[in-house]
């Protein structure tokens, strides 16, 4: 479901008449959740799509990061090191609240990074659990800023959201 989700969101953000979005159906395809096509060179860059739970912010939390909330996202360490994808994209859920509705709600946040990225990020701050990667990315949507506060703590607000996608566009326009 969250690649579907995802694939909606692309669509949006990348998708112009020369770009197009496959998911495939399936098994062969092992660690890949969507293939984005450069119609123009016929080229292909993956995407591995890894989705995340809404959580309650915890006081202290709240009170160290300010608005925003946390996700958690487990993946195994093969997953990460032997990824034959081009791009993960975690799709995080946050909680967030109208002060002037007086209602919570929940809003989709993106972190779109290279996996040769994410491989540097996790040999240089991620801990390897019994089995594999966990992530607790906090996304603050009033400073547009995300980190992971599992580990040691470790900025990728340069992946998120529009940011990302943009990164993301500009590699697959010029393949």
């Amino acid at each position: 479901m969250d690649e579907a989700f995802v694939a909606g969101i692309l669509r949006d953000k990348i998708n112009k008449k020369n770009t197009e979005i496959f998911m495939p159906l399936n098994a062969q395809m092992k660690g890949i959740d969507l293939v984005l096509m450069n119609l123009k060179s016929k080229k292909v860059l993956t995407v591995q799509v890894k989705g995340s739970k809404a959580y309650e912010p915890k006081p202290k939390e709240l009170e160290k990061y300010r608005a925003g909330s946390a996700s958690w996202v487990k993946c195994d360490k093969d997953a990460i090191q032997k990824a034959t994808a081009d791009y993960f994209i975690f799709l995080i859920n946050v909680i967030e609240q109208s002060l002037e509705k007086g209602r919570r709600y929940i809003k989709p946040y993106t972190i779109t990074i290279p996996t040769i990225k994410l491989k540097e990020l996790c040999e240089k701050y991620k801990k390897v659990g019994k089995r594999g990667y966990n992530f607790s990315f906090w996304v603050n949507p009033t400073t547009k800023k995300a980190f992971d506060i599992r580990d040691k703590k470790y900025f990728v607000s340069d992946f998120l959201d529009k940011k990302g996608f943009e990164k993301l566009k500009f590699k697959l326009i010029n393949l």
